[in-house]
C-alpha cells in the first residue's frame, strides 16, 4: 500500500484503501441495488393482495399469480442479501489485512522511544475491530437514502402532502444525531485512551510477574489495574450512554412517523391504504433508523482509523550510518584524511553529536557522577543507527545492515533455545555448535529435558539473568558477520562463568578471534580491559580518552586511575588457566553427550492452558457460562433486561392489531369511537415503547456492562496474580494478554449487544407470528414445524459458529504476542537485518488470524440465506391461506405487513444469539482460565492461616532445617514442562539440598555461587515463589522446616510475606511508559512528595528527576534511565518501603524520629548492582548500610569484591550450601577455600 504520496491528509489513510481497493468496494453495489428493488416490490405486493381480497369475487388467475410474486420476491430478498454482504464481509477483511501489516511495518520502522507500546497494541486490536464495525454502514449508506427517497415518493402518490410529516421526523432525528456525534469522539477517545492505559499495565504486569512477586507489589498493582478497570469502564459508560440516545433517534422515525401521518391524514384512511401506507413509512424509516444506529459506529471507527494514520506518520527512524565503500566511490571528500580501504578501521566516527529533541530524555545528568548515565547504551545504539546526531557522520568499512548486537537487558522471545539462536538465519550446524560452546550453553542444556527444544517462555522467564545474557550473545555470535556491538553482556554472568565464556569468546584464542570479527563492548567491568586492542573511556557523555590499553595505562587519566585501583584490589586473572569450578563443568558436559533434538527445529508449543477446556464446550456450550454471566451482572439487573425486552415486544407488535381495529371502524357507519381515539391510543403505544427501548438500552448497555465488566475483570486478575510461576514459564504471554484486551473488549461491547440485539428480535419475532395468526389460524399449523427447522438450523449452526469464533479469538494471540516481541527487541531485530524476516512472519500470522473470523462470516451469510427462503415459504403459504381462505383484508394486510420484517427478525435471533453464543466465549475462556490456573495459594488445614502482627519481622531471624525444594511442573502447560530435568528421572532435580542454615538478627550474609548454584532459588524459597518438599513440610514429627521470627513460613500467607520482606529483584520493575516518576516509585500511592524527594536523594536520582519541570509527575518511558539508573531507582523503592513500614510502625509517627527506631526487618537483594561499575556500587552498598542498618540483609551477588566485609558468605553449589564463614578470612585460605577461588578467579 502506498502511503507516502498522501501523508499528512486528514483522510489521507481513507483515499489511500479506497485506491488499494476500489475493485471490492464496488462489487456489493449491484446485489444491493437488485435488494432495493426487493424492497420497494413487498408494499406494491400487500396493496395488490389486500385489494384482491377487498374484492367480492376474485380472479383465481391473479391470485395464483400473487403466490408467483410472493415466491419471487422473497427468494430475490433472500438471495440478493447475501450476495451483498459476502462480497461486503471480502472488503472488511482485506481492509484488516491491510490495516494490521501496515501498522507493523510502521512500528518496525518507528524511532526508539517514539511511542508507546501499549498504543500500538490497541491499534492492533481495539481500534480494528471498532473499524471493521465502522466498515458495516459503507455501501448501507447510499442505498438507505436511494431507497428512503423512493419509499417517499410513493408515499405521496398514495397520501400526497402527508407524505412531509414522516420526512419531518427523518430530518428531526438527522438533525439531533448530528449534534449528538459532536460528543462522540471525544467520548470514545476517552474510552479508548482508558483501554490503552489498561491493557498496557497489564501486559507489563504480566512479563513482570516474577519481578513484581519478588518485589511484593502484585498486590499493590494489581488493586491499581482494577482501579483502571473501573476508570475505563466509567468512560466507556459516557460512550455507551450516547449510542443510547442516539438510538432513539434512529427509532424515532419508525415508532413516531407512522400515528403522525395517519393523524394528518384520517379522512383517506382504509384497509387498503393504511397498510400500504405503512409498508412504505417502514421502507422510509428503518434503512434510516438503521443507518442512524451505524452513524457512531461509523465515526467511531474513523476515529480509530485516523489513530492508525496517527501510529503511521510518526517520524520514521533515519538511518545516517554510511559504508565506507559507498562514500569513496561516490567520491566524498575527507575533511581531515584519506581512508585505505584496504587498512581501514572497521568504523568510523568523526565529530558526531549524539542525542534526542528536548522532549525527549538527555544524555547527561546533571548531578555530575560519572557512574551511571555515561552514555555506554547510547553509544552502541548510536552505532546501530538508533540515535540520531546532529553533526558528523558514522561510517563502517562494510555494509551496516547486518550486526551482531546484545542489548544490556537480554531481548528473547517466546520460543525454543535453539530458535533464539537461530532466528531467521539458515541452520548451520557446525555454526550452532561454536556458539554452544563458546558460550557454555552446552551444560545447561544437558540439564533439560528437550535440550535445545525447551520452551524457555515470554522474555525467557524460564531462564535464569545469565542464561539469558548467553543465549542473546550465542544468537549474535551465530549471526554471519564480522561486526558484533555487545552492551555489558556479561553483566548478569557470575565470576567463574564471566571469566571462562570471556576466554572462550574474546580471549587470544577465542571464537571471535579466530573469525577475524570486530567486537565493540560496552561494559562498566573494568577488568578485561588489558586485553582489549583499543579501549574508549566515556565520561558526561564525551570520549575521555581513548587507545591502547599500555598506552593509557601509562598516562595520568581515566584508565590510568583505574589501573591503580586494580593493582590495589587484585591482579587480573585473564590466564589460560580455568578455575577448579569451571573444570567441574567440563566434566559434566559428558552427562549428555548426544545432544542432538528428537524434533526438529520447529517449535515444541502445543495449545495454551486454557484451551482444552474451552474444546471441550464449544460444540455443546456451557450454561455455567450463562449462569456466571448472569450472576456477575446481578440477577436483579438480568430479570429487569428480561421484563423490559418483552415489554418492547408486546409494545411494538400491538399497534398494528391495534390498526386493524381502527381500519374496521373507518368502514362501519356507525364507529364506537372517533378517529381522534384510535390514533391517540396508537401514538400513545409508540411512546411507550421508546421508553421501554430506553430502559432496555440502561439495563443492558450502561449497568450490566460496568457491573459484569468489573466483576470479571476483578476475578481473571485475581487469578492472574495468584498464578504459580510455571504458568508465566509455559504461557505466551500474548496468550494472557489477549484475555485481557481482546476478550474483555467482547464482554464490553459486543456482549451487550448480541444479548440486546437477541432478546429485541426474540420478543419482536414472537409477536410479529402472533399478528400473523391474525390473517389466518391455519398458518398456526405450520409453527412447529418451522419451530423444529429453526431448531435443527440453529443447532448445526452452532456446533461450527462456536468453534470458529473461539478458534477466532485464539487465532489473534499469536499475532498479538509476535507483535509484543517485535516492540520489544526492535534494537536488535533491525541490526541483526531481521525486519524483512519479521514482516514475512507479521503476514502469516495475520493470514492465520484471518481463516476463522471469515469463515464464522461466511456461516452467517450461509443462515441468513437459509432463513430467508423459510420466510419465502412462509410468504407464499400465507398468500395462498388468505386467497383460497378469503381472508379479512386488513387482517391479511397486518400479517403481510408484520412479514416484511419477519425475516429479519428471525434471522436476527438466529445470527445475534449465535452472536451471543460465540462472543460469550470470551466468558468461557475467563472462566476456564480462573479454574484451571493452578494457584501458588494454599488453602489447606495448618498452611497460610497465619498473619503476623504489624512489626514482624522485627528482628530479621531466620532458620533452615535440612530443607529440600524443586520446580514443580505445571498440569495445565502449553508444552511439556520447562522445569529442569535431568537423565532418565521425570521429576525435576532438587533446586535446594537438604539446606541447614541460620542466619541471625541483623546479620549481613552474601550468597554466591556460579550461575545455577541456586542462589536465586534461595531467595525464591524465602519468599515462597519456591515452596519445600511436602515431606519436609508435613512431617509433624520434626520442627518446621523453614521459620522467620520463630513463625513457620509455611503458615504465613503468602500476600503477607512479600509485603513484609523488602526484596529487590535482578530486573527492575517499571511502570508502562508514560507512568510518572511518583507512581513507579510508590505504586502504592502511601508515601508523602518529601519521602519520594528524600528517597531519590540518597540514590543520587533527585538531580535528574528534578531538572524535569513536572518533577515527581514527569512521565518515564523506556529510555529514560539507564540500566544502572534502573537498579538505584529499584533500590530506592526498597528505600521508600522501608520508610514507609518505620512509619506505620512507629510509636511517635507524627514525628520524624522514625528513622531512629532500632526496629530490624529483612533485605533481600537478587544481583542488585549487575549493571552498575564499581563505584555506583560502592554508592549503593553505602545506601543499604545507611538505611537498612537493623535489617537483616541476605544478599545474592557475583561481585565478591562488594562482600568482603560482610559477615558472612554462603557459598551454593547445584543447590547446596558448599561452605559457609567470614568472606575475609576464607579469601585468607585461599586455593583452600571454595570462596576464596571464586575470589582469584573473579581478581577480587
Amino acid at each position: 500500500m502506498d502511503y507516502t504520496k498522501l501523508k499528512g491528509d486528514k483522510f489521507g489513510l481513507l483515499k489511500v484503501l479506497v485506491r488499494t481497493l476500489w475493485v471490492q468496494l464496488l462489487l456489493p453495489i449491484p446485489p444491493r441495488a437488485a435488494l432495493i428493488a426487493f424492497y420497494i416490490c413487498q408494499p406494491l405486493f400487500i396493496e395488490s393482495l389486500v385489494t384482491y381480497l377487498s374484492h367480492s369475487e376474485p380472479d383465481p388467475n391473479v391470485g395464483y399469480g400473487l403466490i408467483g410474486a410472493a415466491i419471487l420476491i422473497y427468494s430475490g430478498i433472500g438471495i440478493s442479501y447475501a450476495l451483498y454482504w459476502y462480497c461486503h464481509h471480502r472488503l472488511r477483511t482485506m481492509v484488516r489485512s491491510i490495516l494490521v501489516t501496515e501498522t507493523f511495518k510502521a512500528a518496525t520502522r518507528a524511532r526508539l522511544g517514539s511511542g508507546d507500546d501499549s498504543a500500538a497494541l490497541t491499534l492492533m486490536s481495539t481500534d480494528m475491530e471498532r473499524i471493521k464495525m465502522g466498515l458495516r454502514c459503507v455501501h448501507e449508506t447510499w442505498a438507505s437514502m436511494i431507497q428512503a427517497g423512493l419509499a417517499a415518493w410513493m408515499l405521496y402518490r398514495q397520501l400526497g402532502a402527508v407524505f412531509i410529516a414522516p420526512v419531518g421526523v427523518v430530518v428531526v432525528s438527522f438533525v439531533g444525531l448530528g449534534i449528538l456525534i459532536n460528543f462522540t469522539g471525544d467520548s470514545q477517545r476517552s474510552w479508548m485512551s482508558g483501554v490503552q492505559k489498561r491493557v498496557g499495565l497489564t501486559a507489563t504486569v504480566i512479563a513482570s510477574m516474577k519481578s513484581l512477586k519478588i518485589s511484593g507489589l502484585a498486590g499493590p498493582v494489581a488493586e491499581y489495574v482494577q482501579q483502571l478497570r473501573v476508570d475505563e469502564l466509567a468512560a466507556g459508560a459516557r460512550y455507551r450512554r450516547i449510542m443510547i440516545i442516539a438510538a432513539i433517534f434512529a427509532f424515532l422515525p419508525q415508532l413516531i412517523s407512522p400515528p403522525l401521518t395517519f393523524a394528518f391524514a384520517q379522512s383517506t384512511l382504509n384497509a387498503s391504504t393504511m397498510f400500504t401506507s405503512l409498508s412504505f413509512l417502514t421502507l422510509l424509516t428503518q434503512p434510516l433508523s438503521q443507518l442512524f444506529q451505524s452513524i457512531p459506529d461509523f465515526v467511531s471507527g474513523l476515529a480509530c482509523l485516523s489513530r492508525i494514520q496517527a501510529f503511521l506518520e510518526l517520524e520514521p527512524r533515519q538511518d545516517y550510518r554510511q559504508s565506507l565503500a559507498e562514500t569513496q566511490s561516490c567520491g566524498m571528500e575527507k575533511s581531515s584524511k584519506q581512508l585505505d580501504l584496504k587498512h581501514t578501521d572497521c568504523i568510523f566516527i568523526q565529530d558526531a553529536n549524539f542525542g534526542w529533541k528536548a522532549d525527549n530524555p538527555r544524555l547527561v545528568p546533571d548531578d555530575g557522577h560519572r557512574s551511571c548515565r555515561l552514555g555506554k547504551s547510547t553509544f552502541c545504539k548510536a552505532l546501530l543507527g538508533e540515535i540520531p546526531f546532529s553533526q558528523g557522520s558514522v561510517m563502517t568499512s562494510t555494509s551496516p545492515r547486518h550486526v551482531g548486537f546484545c542489548e544490556q537487558t537480554a531481548f528473547l522471545w517466546n520460543g525454543t533455545i535453539r530458535e533464539n539462536i537461530v532466528g531467521f538465519t539458515p541452520f548451520d550446524r557446525k555454526r550452532y555448535d561454536q556458539v554452544i560452546e563458546a558460550t557454555s550453553l552446552r551444560f545447561d542444556l544437558a540439564t533439560l529435558s528437550q535440550g535445545d527444544q525447551t520452551n524457555i517462555g515470554s522474555d525467557g522467564v524460564a531462564l535464569s539473568g545469565g542464561q539469558k545474557q548467553r543465549l542473546s550473545l550465542a544468537r549474535a555470535l551465530y549471526l554471519p558477520t564480522d561486526l558484533l556491538i555487545l552492551d555489558d553482556v556479561l553483566s548478569g554472568l557470575d565470576a567463574d562463568t564471566e571469566e571462562q565464556v570471556f576466554r572462550q569468546v574474546f580471549g587470544p584464542n577465542g571464537l571471535l578471534r579466530r573469525r577475524g570479527s570486530t567486537v565493540v563492548l560496552c561494559t562498566h567491568s573494568v577488568r578485561h580491559l588489558p586485553t582489549a586492542d583499543y579501549i574508549i573511556a566515556l565520561e558526561n557523555g564525551s570520549i575521555a580518552e581513548q587507545g591502547a590499553f599500555v598506552d593509557l595505562s601509562t598516562r595520568a587519566g581515566y584508565v590510568h586511575r583505574l589501573e591503580v585501583r586494580l593493582k590495589q584490589e587484585g591482579e587480573d586473572t585473564t590466564a589460560d588457566n580455568e578455575p577448579g569450578a569451571c573444570y567441574e563443568h567440563k566434566g559434566q558436559t559428558g552427562a549428555r553427550k548426544n545432544l542432538e533434538p528428537a524434533i526438529t527445529v520447529n517449535s515444541t508449543q502445543g495449545p495454551t492452558p486454557i484451551a482444552p477446556a474451552v474444546a471441550a464446550a464449544r460444540q455443546v456450550g456451557d450454561t455455567t457460562v450463562y449462569r456466571l454471566y448472569l450472576k456477575s451482572m446481578g440477577w436483579f439487573v438480568a430479570a429487569c433486561g428480561l421484563f423490559f425486552a418483552a415489554l418492547w415486544g408486546l409494545l411494538t407488535n400491538y399497534p398494528t392489531i391495534w390498526l386493524t381495529y381502527w381500519s374496521d371502524a373507518t368502514e362501519s357507519v356507525h364507529p364506537a369511537h372517533s378517529n381522534s381515539y384510535y390514533a391517540g391510543i396508537y401514538a400513545l403505544l409508540q411512546i411507550c415503547a421508546i421508553i421501554a427501548l430506553l430502559l432496555l438500552g440502561i439495563t443492558l448497555f450502561i449497568v450490566s456492562v460496568k457491573k459484569a465488566g468489573a466483576n470479571l475483570h476483578q476475578q481473571a486478575l485475581r487469578t492472574l496474580i495468584r498464578a504459580t510461576l510455571s504458568f508465566f514459564t509455559n504461557t505466551d504471554t500474548g496468550v494472557v494478554t489477549n484475555l485481557f484486551s481482546q476478550d474483555l473488549n467482547l464482554i464490553d461491547t459486543e456482549l451487550p449487544e448480541a444479548t440486546l440485539n437477541t432478546l429485541f428480535c426474540a420478543s419482536q419475532s414472537i409477536g410479529q407470528a402472533a399478528v400473523m395468526l391474525t390473517s389466518s389460524v391455519y398458518l398456526g399449523i405450520s409453527y412447529p414445524i418451522l419451530g423444529a427447522l429453526l431448531y435443527f438450523v440453529q443447532k448445526f449452526y452452532l456446533r461450527t459458529s462456536r468453534q470458529l469464533r473461539l478458534l477466532d479469538l485464539e487465532a489473534k494471540s499469536p499475532l498479538y504476542t509476535h507483535f509484543l516481541d517485535t516492540l520489544k527487541g526492535i534494537a536488535t531485530l533491525r541490526a541483526f537485518g531481521f525486519i524483512p524476516d519479521d514482516i514475512h512472519k507479521n503476514a502469516r500470522l495475520v493470514d492465520s488470524s484471518q481463516r476463522a473470523a471469515y469463515l464464522l462470516l461466511m456461516i452467517q451469510e450461509w443462515l441468513n440465506l437459509v432463513l430467508n427462503l423459510v420466510v419465502m415459504v412462509i410468504a407464499a403459504v400465507l398468500t395462498t391461506l388468505a386467497i383460497r381462505l378469503h381472508s379479512n383484508s386488513a387482517f391479511a394486510g397486518a400479517s403481510l405487513y408484520s412479514l416484511m420484517t419477519f425475516g429479519e427478525s428471525l434471522s436476527g435471533i438466529v445470527i445475534y444469539y449465535t452472536r451471543l453464543e460465540t462472543s460469550i466465549g470470551a466468558i468461557a475462556r475467563l472462566k476456564t482460565f480462573n479454574e484451571t490456573v493452578t494457584s501458588e495459594d494454599r488453602d489447606g488445614p495448618g498452611e497460610e492461616d497465619t498473619v503476623p502482627g504489624t512489626n514482624w519481622p522485627d528482628r530479621g531471624l531466620v532458620e533452615l532445617r535440612s530443607v529440600s525444594a524443586r520446580y514443580k511442573s505445571t498440569t495445565v502447560s502449553e508444552s511439556e514442562s520447562l522445569s529442569v530435568v535431568s537423565g532418565a528421572t521425570n521429576e525435576p532435580p532438587l533446586a535446594l539440598k537438604n539446606i541447614t542454615l541460620t542466619i541471625h538478627p541483623g546479620e549481613k550474609v552474601a550468597i554466591c555461587g556460579r550461575t545455577g548454584s541456586g542462589k536465586s532459588s534461595f531467595l525464591a524459597l524465602l519468599l515462597k515463589l519456591l515452596d519445600p518438599l511436602p515431606s519436609t513440610v508435613n512431617n509433624h514429627n520434626q520442627e518446621p522446616p523453614v521459620l522467620i521470627d520463630n513463625i513457620p513460613l509455611h503458615r504465613i500467607h503468602r500476600a503477607t510475606l512479600r509485603q513484609r520482606l523488602i526484596a529487590v529483584p535482578q530486573d527492575p520493575v517499571f511502570l508502562p511508559d508514560g507512568s510518572s516518576f511518583r507512581a513507579n516509585l510508590d505504586p502504592t500511592n502511601t508515601a508523602t512528595p518529601a519521602e519520594c524527594q528524600r528517597v531519590l536523594e540518597a540514590v543520587r536520582l533527585w538531580g535528574f528527576v528534578q531538572e524535569r519541570a513536572e518533577g515527581l509527575h514527569a512521565p518515564v518511558t523506556a529510555g529514560t534511565l539507564s540500566a544502572g539508573q534502573r537498579q538505584l531507582f529499584s533500590l530506592g523503592r526498597a528505600v521508600l518501603r522501608a520508610m514507609i513500614r518505620q512509619r506505620s510502625t512507629s510509636p511517635s509517627p507524627e514525628e520524624e524520629g522514625y528513622d531512629k527506631q532500632d526496629q530490624g526487618g529483612i533485605l533481600l537483594l537478587d544481583e542488585v548492582s549487575s549493571s552498575v561499575d564499581r563505584e555506583t556500587e560502592r554508592m549503593m552498598q553505602e545506601i543499604i548500610r545507611a538505611e537498612f542498618r537493623h535489617y537483616t540483609i541476605i544478599a545474592v551477588s557475583h561481585r565478591l569484591e562488594m562482600i568482603i566485609d560482610f559477615d558472612r558468605v554462603v557459598v551454593m553449589d547445584r543447590g547446596e550450601v558448599v561452605e559457609v564463614g567470614n568472606p575475609a578470612a576464607l579469601k585468607e585460605r585461599g586455593a583452600g577455600s571454595r570462596f576464596g577461588e571464586l575470589v582469584a578467579a573473579a581478581g577480587a
